[in-house]
């Protein structure tokens, strides 16, 4: 029995360390939080277009037109918030092109997007809204100024709401420390943007390590504050060879938003 019970102790030990959410958070319903849930997102308008696909969450659950108000809020590269923009519509996605009036200058950051409904509308789904909550999870796309089409990406782990005084909260936590690598190689003579968010109420600390047959070095190491966007540029490396790139942090998730450019070709991906 007491092998048992220390076994469970264990293992519950390591899924308290491994869970990006906060346990009490996680379990209760955002019903009662009154609000819906947000991936965090990126945005850049330095030589970039940002557009984000955002969704209709009830139109596309019921297959009709239901007209909601989608609620995207900015904040900037130190964690502050720096815009909001609001639109009606019912269509089942609604595409936004955001540009610096939405985000009061500022030209790399981070935002999350929810919907209201007209209180009617909530009357007439009552059954149904009680029965699940909205997570928002859309795309956003990226391309350099004047090129055509655009490379999406989804959201970053956030889990965020706004509470009834408009100050943003988060689902997320820190986890233990650890070594996140991504499924990708730097390659010699391209550049690589990394745009990292912290979606939790405290600074974040990353430590980057290259990585190739012989040896492993540190690059920098970084800070984000709390609920920030942040980029971080790695210009020419001076590699010979592919090599690895890992991070060393105590993100809930480790992933980011990696660019890729050698100055001809333009890739953006998950890492």
């Amino acid at each position: 029995m007491k092998n048992i019970l220390l076994r469970k102790a264990i293992n519950f030990w390591h899924y308290f360390n491994a869970s990006p959410f906060s346990i009490i958070h996680s379990k209760l319903r955002m019903g009662k939080l009154g609000t819906d849930v947000s991936d965090f997102f990126a945005f850049r308008l330095d030589e970039y277009e940002t557009i984000f696909i955002a969704e209709n969450n009830l139109a596309l659950f019921t297959a009709r037109p239901i007209e909601c108000k989608h609620i995207f809020h900015f904040i900037d590269d130190s964690g502050n918030a720096c815009g909001v923009f609001e639109v009606n519509s019912e269509d089942f996605h609604y595409n936004l092109a955001i540009n610096k009036s939405m985000t009061g200058g500022v030209m790399v950051g981070g935002f999350t997007h929810h919907i209201k409904y007209a209180d009617n509308v909530v009357s007439q789904y009552d059954s149904l809204l009680s029965h699940f909550d909205f997570q928002h999870r859309g795309y956003t796309g990226f391309r350099k100024m004047g090129q055509a089409g655009f490379s999406y990406v989804h959201g970053n782990f956030g889990g965020l709401y706004f509470d009834k005084d408009e100050n943003i909260k988060s689902l997320a936590r820190l986890r233990t420390k650890h070594v996140y690598t991504p499924q990708f190689t730097i390659k010699p003579n391209y550049d690589y943007d990394f745009i990292f968010s912290n979606p939790v109420n405290r600074k974040i600390y990353i430590k980057f390590l290259l990585i190739n047959v012989e040896r492993t070095e540190i690059l920098v190491y970084k800070c984000l504050a709390p609920f920030a966007t942040n980029k971080f540029t790695f210009n020419q490396l001076g590699i010979e060879n592919d090599c690895n790139i890992s991070w060393e942090t105590n993100f809930p998730v480790g992933r980011c938003v990696v660019f890729e450019n050698n100055g001809d070709y333009f890739d953006v991906f998950h890492a």
